[in-house]
């Protein structure tokens, strides 16, 4: 039961860290809650030292199992503060939660799992439900406000070919990606870039691509991960840009792409996810606007094609420091 209890939380995103006396440390950013599972015959003294690495989780509880069973004074004996514990007793299969709490919510997912079901502990958390993605409203706000500068410049809401030198001013003067002026030291625009774009119809496509996207991404990994994800996707989106095209470039594409290749790669670690049919929708998304990005002038494939590779790599790193 121990190692389904591991590989239910590990396929449910939480972040799985080995401690003394083969105990275990699953954490959730997103959802700032953190659980101990382990032994009644190896309980440490202190968790302090384990939670004080973990300044981002608010919530605690712990699973103790007691193969030998359990009687109150257990229970008395062993207090500490800000740590909702439950000590199941696997001979009788009875769960003692310590201080007493009416919280179902650990006891129905264990039922689940020793019946053979699949359950996801994160369902059906009161935090998961009221989660907000602030991270995704700032970069959204950020490149509606970067746009209305540059409207406020002189770029024209729709791209127009006989004022095209004005734009491509404005363009330049906020940071657009052009090679030359990047190898002549001006690197900082293959960051700048990805919140530059050029016209209304550009924006908008973009932003509802991040308002679709990005939630369920930060949700998913965490806050400063999904911000990881999120920039180094359109810097990687840029470099290929600037490695294999000459044109200027901007826009928050190779980002969202990096989005599109962190969550397929989460859904494909995670089988109850991929089956639910969520990977192939990924899929589905990516090649028909891999597709549609081939047949139409204009687009950068390439800073598509980077956003995308870069971002499936990030997450690939992400969740291997999440393993066992």
């Amino acid at each position: 039961m121990f190692e389904q209890i591991i590989n239910n939380l590990r396929q449910s995103g939480w972040t799985l860290v080995r401690l003394e006396g083969n105990w275990v440390c699953a954490t959730h950013t997103a959802q700032k809650r953190g659980l101990f599972l382990g032994n009644f015959s190896e309980l440490p003294q202190e968790f302090k030292p384990w939670t004080r690495n973990y300044a981002d989780i608010s919530r605690w509880e712990a699973i103790v199992f007691c193969p030998e069973g359990i009687n109150s004074s257990y229970l008395k004996q062993h207090r500490f503060p800000g740590i909702q514990f439950w000590y199941w007793d696997t001979q009788q299969g009875d769960l003692f939660p310590f201080p007493p709490t009416n919280d179902q919510l650990i006891p129905s997912w264990l039922r689940q799992l020793a019946s053979g079901k699949a359950g996801s502990l994160e369902a059906k958390s009161p935090t998961t439900i009221g989660f907000i993605p602030f991270l995704t409203y700032t970069l959204i706000g950020m490149n509606v406000v970067y746009f209305l500068l540059m409207v406020w410049a002189g770029l024209h809401l729709f791209p127009n070919p006989t004022e095209g030198s004005i734009d491509q001013r404005v363009l330049i003067d906020f940071g657009a990606k052009v090679n030359t002026l990047i190898q002549a030291g001006e690197v900082w625009r293959l960051l700048t870039s990805t919140f530059i774009h050029i016209g209304i119809i550009h924006l908008v496509f973009n932003l509802y691509a991040l308002w679709v996207l990005g939630p369920l991404t930060e949700q998913s990994f965490g806050h400063r991960k999904y911000l990881l994800i999120y920039i180094l996707s359109g810097l990687g989106g840029s470099l290929a840009s600037f490695l294999f095209s000459p044109l200027l470039s901007a826009g928050a594409s190779g980002a969202i792409f990096g989005l599109l290749g962190a969550l397929l790669y989460y859904s494909f670690k995670r089988p109850y996810l991929w089956k639910s049919g969520l990977g192939l929708n990924l899929v589905i998304v990516i090649l028909v606007n891999f597709g549609f990005g081939l047949s139409q002038p204009g687009i950068d494939n390439y800073a598509h094609l980077g956003g995308l590779l870069t971002g499936t790599l990030t997450s690939v790193y992400i969740m291997k420091k999440q393993l066992l």
